[in-house]
C-alpha cells in the first residue's frame, strides 16, 4: 500500500472532512488559491494561478506516490483547503531527507481554527502512516497565522533560511520548523 493510498479513507475531526482530492475539486481549488492573498504565502504554486494548474495538482496527487501525503480540507464534503505531507531533500530550510508538511486554507474560511482541527487530524495520520520521527515544515517569514498553527501542534523553530517563492517570484526569509513524534503527543 502506498502512502497516497493511506488516504484513501475519510479522517473525520470535529468539523471538517480530510479525504481524497477529486477531479471535481478542480474549480474549487482554482476559486480559492487563485487569490492573492491565499498563494502569496506560499512556496510552491505558480502564479497567476490558472484552472489548469488547479487540474494538474489534483492528477499528480491522484497517481499514487510513496512521497506524498495529500488531503483535500472539506467542510460538508466541498474543498476549503489542501495539506499534505511530501518528502523533500536536505537543503537550508529542511536539516534533512524528510516529509514536510504543506498546508493552505481558502480565504473565506479563515479565522474559524479550521486549519488547526485540519492539521491536528492530518499531522496525527501522518505520524500514524510513516516510519520518519520528525516532520518539517515552516513559514514565509511574516505568515504569524501559519506559524501560530504550527506551534500549537508542537513544531518548534530550528532556524531562519531564504526560500524561493514561485508566486512572489524571488527568494524569501524563511522561519524553518520541525515536529518530533513527541513533540506533537505532548502538544496533545
Amino acid at each position: 500500500m502506498t502512502m497516497l493510498d493511506q488516504i484513501s479513507d475519510h479522517i473525520c475531526t470535529a468539523r471538517l472532512g480530510l479525504r481524497p482530492l477529486r477531479d471535481g475539486d478542480a474549480d474549487q481549488l482554482f476559486a480559492l488559491i487563485s487569490n492573492w492573498e491565499v498563494v502569496r504565502w506560499l512556496a510552491m504554486p505558480p502564479w497567476p494561478y490558472r484552472p489548469e494548474h488547479a487540474r494538474a495538482f489534483i492528477a499528480a496527487r491522484k497517481l499514487p506516490h510513496p512521497d506524498f501525503i495529500t488531503a483535500a480540507i472539506a467542510l460538508d464534503d466541498r474543498l476549503i483547503g489542501v495539506i499534505d505531507a511530501a518528502v523533500k531533500p536536505a537543503s537550508a530550510v529542511q536539516r534533512q531527507r524528510g516529509y514536510a508538511l504543506g498546508y493552505w486554507l481558502g480565504q473565506p474560511h479563515w479565522g474559524h481554527g479550521y486549519m488547526s482541527e485540519a492539521a491536528r487530524g492530518f499531522v496525527g495520520h501522518v505520524f500514524a502512516t510513516i516510519s520518519d520521527d520528525v516532520i518539517y515544515s515552516g513559514v514565509l517569514s511574516g505568515n504569524a497565522a501559519s506559524l501560530r498553527i504550527q506551534e500549537k501542534l508542537g513544531f518548534t523553530r530550528v532556524g531562519e533560511a531564504m526560500a524561493f517563492s514561485n508566486p512572489n517570484g524571488r527568494e524569501m526569509p524563511n522561519i524553518n520548523t520541525m515536529l518530533t513524534r513527541a513533540q506533537f503527543k505532548a502538544a496533545g
